[in-house]
């Protein structure tokens, strides 16, 4: 480990800031209290704290203190790490504002990048610990820009205030909560002009959200959370909208007493401004015929900007700005994706008298939408576990029972080996009819969509089975599709963690055809919402940076790997599937999932509105995908990642490595999946792992044998990415990255301590905080 492969910058942020908390701290638990943090910090950084027996000792050290004591450590812990979390986003801000680059038309190639906002149970925060984080960052990323201005004071009092305000949720979240929490950030005033650049530079960026629409396993989610949420985001952007009109407004004040020719003109263009402000008045809130009244605001607006240009020969900037929103949110709401497992759309079907919830949602998208177009609403109905074109062909039919016509697309969103593996024959037997493909050409703009699930076919598969499939599904479907004379859009349902399709966008995007980067969608889930929209400079990075990959793309040939390079990986996949698949179903295995996992609290821990298990016994059927990497996250393993890689490799024989050696040069998929195997290895931490097992219900035997097949396991993989890569260095290719994970891995260590502790004794107050702190320290719930 090499501090100085950080910016200096970054470094001195962080020791300012941790020495304030740790004031903080002193101020709040007196010299004792702080010494035995103090203390604690400094161990665990020693490599007799990383170690088993370190660790076990600090457990029964901790084990003898107060709840209260307990608690404090926990909540100091989590604080740091979320403190490091905010100067490395802060400085990361700084960066990008001194870099900042004007994208340019010539720059990069046209294409659309939608990010569907999903309030999966991934945001472990309070709400109000992220308000005062936020206005921390801000305070650090002023003082980057003049570091000779330290504003101690005020820092000392925010993270006074962080102090007294529990790191995790303390109440279960309505989707309400969801959708208010989602919109503060997409629809912040700074992010407001994101949408606004990139639209004015012909590089559209838009969002959808999940958020109200999403019914598929939501008890939560019907048609009144759909008006719901339309309705908050509704009221986002309508207070912007009135707050530039105002502006605009003010500007034409003086001119109200035009005299001569001027005059009627001027009447003119106060009577129109009037008009407008009626309808603004008129739209706040939601109705049936509600996109009659957006259409005549649009109509109004683009008569007073083409006026007011006549009148004084130039273009308003405000007005054209409000007319570019308007282009970006055309029913003036973000729209939703509506979500319901196929299962239930044949019932609904199939039971006239007795409306389902969905069926409920697609009647009142029909009320509100009215003759015009409802996809300004709603932008697509998803269908989950999608096992047949006749699962297809029901969502169709229950879209023109509710919207008359097939106004709204179906999608299909295959998540399953079998589905993922079947998806080409579904989605041919789909397009076989004409009918059908009227639809597509005529109501759904010639594109046809499919998403791809990248969460539920990793907790069934493995990480790399999960993505051998989609990769190799999606290169299918863009023959079919294209065939048709249809543009193929690929809906990526990946989640932030690595285990979820995750990842840097090079790695995420680099091995996709041109198709899935013409269209860019992909949805972002929990705390990634928060990364990503906490500072506008990292979000346009981020679109940059998908503009950059779309580019690379077009200016290099689709390059499939040779047949050979393509049997070995799928021998691979094959058999990390079934390694993996096996070790699900040992009875040992699913006995460790209840006794040495934060699993049997999922409920407790008030992460989201959604259910964390679906009904049933403790098996992995049940057990949402998300929850399922929390376990894995939390206990530091990650193994749905690496698992039956170091096995496979140790069976290899010297010629059968050269082939995969070969094939991570020559394949995208492979090398992209290697680089994140090592950032993933590099996090993994075996000692707590088995600290877990050690101090669960399971018999010595089973748990020290567990150890010892983890162990074994991750060894090989780790073996098996040096020798594939020839680096020594699991993250060879970002230093720094390997240099950041080794300094924050050992601040992690108290809160799985604690949180061993707080199972135990079945204390659900200081296991909240323990999994919120953890989370921040992995910077990923699930």
């Amino acid at each position: 480990m090499n501090p100085e492969q950080l910016p200096k910058e970054l470094t001195n942020l962080v020791n300012w800031s941790v020495t304030e908390l740790g004031k903080v701290i002193q101020s709040e638990l007196g010299e004792k209290g702080f010494d035995r943090i103090e203390s604690l910090r400094q161990y665990v950084k020693t490599e007799e704290g990383e170690k088993l027996h370190g660790l076990l000792k600090i457990k029964s050290d901790l084990s003898q203190l107060s709840r209260q004591d307990q608690y404090a450590i926990a909540h100091s812990f989590a604080l740091m790490l979320e403190l490091i979390n905010s100067c490395e986003s802060a400085y990361r801000t700084h960066r990008l504002r001194e870099d900042t680059k004007i994208m340019t038309e010539e720059g990069h190639s046209f294409g659309h990048i939608i990010h569907v906002l999903t309030a999966h149970p991934t945001e472990s925060r309070n709400p109000d610990i992220i308000y005062y984080f936020k206005k921390i960052q801000k305070l650090l990323e002023k003082h980057l820009v003049n570091e000779e201005e330290k504003d101690t004071t005020e820092l000392f009092a925010l993270l006074k205030i962080t102090w007294r305000i529990p790191m995790s949720k303390q109440r279960k979240p309505t989707v309400m909560d969801e959708a208010e929490y989602i919109y503060s950030l997409a629809l912040h005033e700074d992010v407001m002009r994101v949408f606004i650049d990139q639209t004015a530079q012909k590089l559209p960026f838009y969002i959808r959200s999940w958020v109200g629409g999403d019914k598929d396993g939501h008890p939560g989610v019907n048609e009144k959370t759909l008006l719901g949420s339309l309705q908050m985001a509704r009221q986002f952007l309508l207070r912007w909208i009135q707050d530039k009109f105002s502006s605009f407004m003010k500007d034409l004040e003086p001119l109200a007493h035009t005299f001569g020719k001027h005059q009627s003109e001027m009447e003119h263009l106060l009577s129109l401004a009037a008009s407008i402000r009626k309808l603004l008045t008129q739209l706040k809130k939601i109705r049936a015929g509600d996109s009659k009244k957006v259409k005549a605001l649009q109509k109004n607006l683009d008569q007073l900007l083409a006026d007011y240009q006549r009148f004084l020969g130039i273009e308003s900037s405000v007005l054209y700005e409000v007319r570019l929103l308007l282009k970006i949110f055309p029913g003036l709401v973000v729209p939703l994706e509506l979500r319901e497992e196929a299962s239930l759309v044949h019932e609904a079907l199939q039971s006239p008298l007795r409306k389902s919830a969905i069926s409920r949602m697609l009647q009142l998208l029909g009320k509100i939408a009215s003759e015009n177009d409802p996809r300004f609403y709603v932008r697509g109905f998803v269908l989950s576990q999608t096992e047949s074109a006749k699962d297809l062909i029901a969502g169709v039919q229950l879209v023109e029972k509710y919207l008359g016509k097939a106004r709204l697309p179906v999608i299909p969103l295959f998540e399953s080996a079998h589905s993922l593996s079947s998806s080409v024959s579904i989605v041919e037997e789909f397009l076989k009819n004409s009918v059908r493909r009227k639809y597509i050409e005529n109501l759904w703009s010639k594109k046809f969509e499919v998403m791809l699930g990248y969460s539920d076919s990793a907790k069934e598969n493995g990480s790399f089975p999960s993505r051998f499939l989609i990769y190799s599904a999606i290169r299918e479907l863009e023959k079919v599709i294209k065939t048709h004379g249809f543009e193929p859009v690929f809906f990526h349902g990946s989640g932030g963690s690595v285990e979820r399709g995750g990842g840097s966008i090079q790695e995420q995007t680099e091995w996709w055809p041109h198709s899935a980067l013409n269209t860019v969608k992909m949805t972002v889930q929990g705390e990634m919402i928060y990364r990503n929209y906490s500072s506008p400079e990292i979000l346009r990075s981020q679109l940059d940076r998908l503009e950059s990959a779309r580019d690379l793309s077009q200016k290099k040939e689709d390059r499939f790997e040779s047949p050979r390079a393509r049997k070995d990986l799928l021998t691979l996949s094959q058999f990390v599937q079934q390694s993996y698949q096996e070790l699900l179903k040992e009875p040992a295995f699913l006995q460790l999932i209840e006794t040495a996992t934060p699993y049997i609290f999922l409920k407790d821990l008030k992460l989201g509105s959604r259910p964390a298990k679906r009904q049933g016994s403790v098996d992995i059927k049940h057990l949402r995908a998300i929850p399922w990497v929390l376990c894995w996250t939390q206990t530091r393993i990650l193994f749905p990642s690496w698992w039956g890689i170091g096995s496979f490799w140790r069976n290899l024989n010297e010629e059968g490595k050269i082939h995969y050696i070969r094939a991570f040069v020559e394949s995208s998929l492979f090398r992209s999946y290697i680089k994140l195997l090592g950032f993933t290895l590099e996090k993994v931490e075996l000692e707590i792992f088995a600290m877990y097992l050690h101090s669960s219900e399971l018999p010595k035997e089973v748990a020290e044998q567990m150890v010892q097949r983890f162990t074994e396991e991750y060894e090989q993989c780790r073996l098996a990415v040096r020798e594939i890569t020839g680096e020594e260095s699991l993250l060879w290719y970002r230093p720094w990255l390997e240099t950041s994970i080794a300094l924050r891995s050992p601040l992690i260590h108290p809160l799985n301590i604690l949180q061993l502790i707080a199972l135990k004794e079945k204390d659900v107050t200081l296991l909240r905080e323990t999994v919120t702190g953890v989370a921040s320290g992995m910077l990923t719930t699930g």
